[in-house]
């Protein structure tokens, strides 16, 4: 049988000069790590190529950019795949409510979501509207009519918001829903939030040790201490509001003049702000130092106004 055999082209050697380094040829040289990209790409601000959009709903979404929130975001996911209940606590505005929604949302997007704002609600409300417990005897119809936030979220994620004055009973009775959940499963699982700061929390008359223990604890951090989240979330709310359409130049100019301001709002007064600008109503951003701030409209020519006549001065008889 006659053996084919087949010659690979020959690859010439680089050639050694006499100080003994070898010469390569600059157009099959690999280019160098760490240079800076090249293209339409390449003048692009951090904030547009690092920000990290979402999408919880069709006109909801979770905009991160700062590496605290880019780790929250990351620990969010991985509670996701576990039943433990979570706690959120940060000020008002800071985006807990979405972050709930994107913990259940990374687990089953699916299954049901229950919100209940419990500020305010004594532990008999509580515990009827979530256990169905005293419905008998003081509503004896409303327990045919009415189920439980239990059973409605059955299979999902039940968030109770702003339970940072959660009476003693009621905490007893979660402690005790959660001893059993780990034998039988249980129907859902807890997430909570609170604008109440940590150490108060702790504090005599807040929520006890024992219960603050059975939670995984995330501390959402104020727009103030995030900056580099505020030129993501200002191209995120103009783009949403569809009835004017900034370039990237005015989204930084418009940013750096709101990073000046202290946000005691935090996003909910930044997505406010921008309703404002998107709805292209006359106003003008105007910061006197600190966290004071206004919106003010602008100055009226007085000369173009109709001069006003008076009315005739009536003497009196």
């Amino acid at each position: 049988m006659k053996r084919t055999t087949t010659q690979l082209p020959m690859t010439k050697a680089p050639r050694k000069p006499q100080g003994g380094k070898t010469e390569t040829n600059p157009t099959n040289a690999e280019p160098e790590t760490g240079s800076q990209p090249e293209g339409p790409f390449a003048n692009l601000p951090t904030w547009f190529t690092q920000r990290e959009i979402i999408p919880l709903d069709d006109q909801l979404a979770l905009v991160v950019c700062h590496e605290t929130m880019r780790q929250i975001v990351t620990l969010c996911r991985d509670l996701a795949e576990h039943p433990t209940p979570v706690l959120l606590t940060g000020e008002t505005g800071v985006g807990k409510s979405l972050l709930c929604r994107f913990i259940h949302a990374s687990g089953d997007p699916y299954a049901p979501y229950v919100s209940l704002l419990a500020a305010g609600l004594d532990a008999p409300m509580l515990l009827a509207r979530v256990f169905g417990a005293g419905r008998p005897e003081t509503e004896p119809d409303a327990s045919k009519t009415h189920e439980t936030l239990l059973t409605e979220a059955n299979g999902g994620s039940l968030v109770l918001e702003e339970m940072g004055d959660l009476p003693l009973a009621v905490q007893k009775h979660l402690m005790e829903y959660w001893d059993a959940r780990h034998a039988d499963g249980g129907p859902a699982r807890f997430l909570c939030t609170t604008n109440t700061p940590p150490d108060r929390l702790r504090a005599p008359g807040g929520l006890t040790p024992e219960f603050l223990a059975r939670f995984r604890h995330i501390h959402v951090p104020p727009l103030r201490e995030r900056k580099e989240d505020i030129p993501a979330l200002v191209a995120y709310f103009a783009r949403m509001g569809a009835s004017r359409t900034e370039s990237l130049k005015s989204l930084e100019a418009l940013s750096a003049r709101l990073a000046r301001h202290a946000f005691p709002g935090n996003v909910r007064e930044l997505e406010s702000l921008m309703a404002l600008e998107s709805g292209g109503l006359p106003w003008r951003w105007r910061i006197t130092g600190g966290d004071k701030a206004c919106c003010v409209r602008p100055r009226v020519n007085r000369a173009s106004r109709p001069s006003q006549t008076s009315a005739p001065h009536r003497r009196k008889v």
